[in-house]
């Protein structure tokens, strides 16, 4: 793994995931799409959708389970499905005290999510204490000036130039659970925590590629914020 930075200045976060629970919603959404095909969401499938953007894991999953859909005809059913589901995701372990840690020693931090801004709104509206630290640095998948989705860098390209002209990616702290977040902070060229989440890995004795990733844990609750040169949380 790439050696610790140790004068970070901004952190950007993931969102589904990360800092909310909602990647088993998104299986439990998927399984219910799938059975009247008599179909069950493979977690290989799964990995390969995380942290993507809606047409690209949805384009997965169609090829994957061999359905003759297209994007918007799969999409238009599962929107339906997610507003009632969505709002019920919980925070993360660990986001609470993270976050707010942050915010209360005026560290830059700003939201970097592949989901659309409606579907943004719909999860985060029992949370929204925590998600107004933010302020208006929020990011989303349907920003016009995101033109490729993760992994490539763009979004958190995007996300630290309106967090602040002046901070260059090496400043830039990354929070990921997904691989292709993770890739996409390297092609930021960002410092990245990998926040995997051990329920979505197909063999749990096999240790992960760490996908370039400065540190990988399992939990946000596992950070260490004086290894980035950030303030030690109080406890």
């Amino acid at each position: 793994m790439p050696q610790a930075v140790s004068n970070i200045k901004a952190c950007i976060f993931d969102m589904d995931g990360l800092l909310l629970d909602t990647e088993k919603i998104y299986t439990d959404v998927a399984n219910k799409m799938l059975e009247p095909y008599n179909k069950t969401f493979p977690l290989e499938t799964k990995i390969r959708m995380m942290g993507r953007d809606v047409k690209a894991a949805t384009d997965i999953l169609l090829a994957d389970m061999g359905l003759p859909h297209t994007f918007e005809e799969w999409d238009n059913e599962a929107q339906k499905v997610k507003a009632e589901l969505f709002p019920k995701a919980e925070l993360m372990p660990g986001v609470d005290r993270l976050i707010r840690h942050l915010a209360k020693h005026s560290i830059p931090i700003a939201v970097a999510t592949s989901s659309t801004k409606p579907m943004f709104l719909i999860k985060t509206g029992r949370h929204g204490d925590v998600f107004k630290l933010f302020g208006e640095n929020i990011t989303c998948g349907d920003d016009p000036a995101i033109k490729n989705g993760k992994p490539a860098p763009d979004i958190f390209l995007t996300a630290m130039q309106r967090l602040d002209p002046i901070l260059e990616p090496s400043d830039c702290l990354v929070f990921e659970d997904a691989t292709n977040g993770v890739e996409a902070a390297k092609n930021a060229g960002m410092s990245c925590i990998w926040a995997q989440d051990t329920r979505f890995m197909l063999d749990k004795s096999v240790t992960p590629v760490d996908h370039a990733a400065t540190e990988r844990i399992t939990s946000l609750v596992d950070f260490v914020p004086e290894k980035y040169g950030l303030r030690p949380f109080e406890e």
